[in-house]
Formats: structure tokens, C-alpha cells, sequence
């Protein structure tokens, strides 16, 4: 009898396992056409997720203070850094960039480093944030992550952590110029 209990108790468990959501993808790129010593404000481009004002405002919350914790400051008029946001409602086929650590690269702007392309398969909810320069129009650097919708405890101060974990991609402090 003792020996039928343990086992339904690691039959349990191992089902358990096997529902809990799977764990958070989090990856970043960047372009080396970035400026990056010289980023020092942002602004936001308007929200593109028409099912709730609040899940917006929620996002754009937590990254300006990912921004505005790294030194950036927002400013109405003409920032440096202009910041889109989107939540992707299916699955999508990305593709994405392995590259130098984003710190070291911005130290030496070694104008040979490589591009290795990297394809990704994002689960639907896949939050992505672009960095984008202002005066270029160019995404400089985007953040993403995947599998955050498979959260059972799913509330709208979640993408706090969501974002968090996004912009420790983002190690880079604004400019002091």
C-alpha cells in the first residue's frame, strides 16, 4: 500500500510538471548603425493594442521606468530615441541576430563584427520593444519576449516583470553629453 502512494505521489508530480507554463524566452539584438553614446531622452510611438488602454498603459509604465532607471528621460520634444511596442496574437516565425555582447560592441564600435542570423519560433503573446533612432527611423536595438501569456497567474502588473526581464538585454546607461 505504502509502495501504490508513492508512486501516485511522483505520478502527480511528474503531471504537474508537464501543465506548468514554460519558462519566459527573453533575447535581444541591435544594429551597429546604433549611436548609442549619444542616446539621452525618448518618447513613445502610440500603443497598437487595441484591446485594452490599460495593458498599454501598464507596458509603457514599466519601460519608462527601465528607461528613466538607465539614465534616459522622456521628453516631448525632439528625443533621441523614439519606443514601439507590441504583443504578437499568434505564433511567428522571427528572425533575430547572434552578436557581440551589446556593452563590449558599444566600447570598441568594431566595425567588423558579424551578423549571425538566428531564426526564431515565438509563441502567441510575444512581447517585442524597438529602440528606435529618431532622426534615422532605423531600430537600433529590439527586445523580446516569448511564452508570457502561458502564465496562469497572468494579471496586468505582470509585464512589470515582463519588461524587467527585457531590458537587462538593455544594459546601456543614457548618454551625459
Amino acid at each position: 500500500m505504502r509502495k501504490l502512494v508513492g508512486v501516485l505521489v511522483v505520478l502527480a508530480v511528474v503531471s504537474m510538471v508537464g501543465c506548468m507554463p514554460g519558462k519566459l524566452f527573453v533575447e535581444h539584438d541591435y544594429s551597429y548603425e546604433g549611436q548609442f553614446k549619444n542616446y539621452k531622452s525618448f518618447n513613445f510611438l502610440e500603443c497598437e493594442y487595441i484591446d485594452s488602454t490599460l495593458l498599454c498603459s501598464d507596458i509603457q509604465d514599466a519601460i519608462r521606468h527601465q528607461m528613466e532607471a538607465r539614465g534616459y528621460r522622456v521628453s516631448n520634444r525632439s528625443p533621441n530615441l523614439l519606443i514601439s511596442y507590441n504583443i504578437f496574437r499568434s505564433d511567428l516565425r522571427f528572425r533575430g541576430y547572434q552578436q557581440p555582447v551589446i556593452r563590449d560592441w558599444v566600447v570598441r564600435e568594431d566595425d567588423e563584427a558579424t551578423y549571425k542570423r538566428i531564426d526564431y519560433n515565438l509563441d502567441e503573446g510575444t512581447l517585442m520593444i524597438s529602440l528606435i533612432d529618431a532622426e534615422t527611423y532605423q531600430v537600433i536595438w529590439k527586445g523580446y519576449a516569448s511564452k508570457m501569456m502561458r502564465n496562469p497567474n497572468f494579471k496586468n502588473n505582470y509585464f512589470k516583470g515582463i519588461v524587467r526581464s527585457i531590458f537587462d538585454q538593455y544594459p546601456l546607461m543614457a548618454s551625459q553629453k
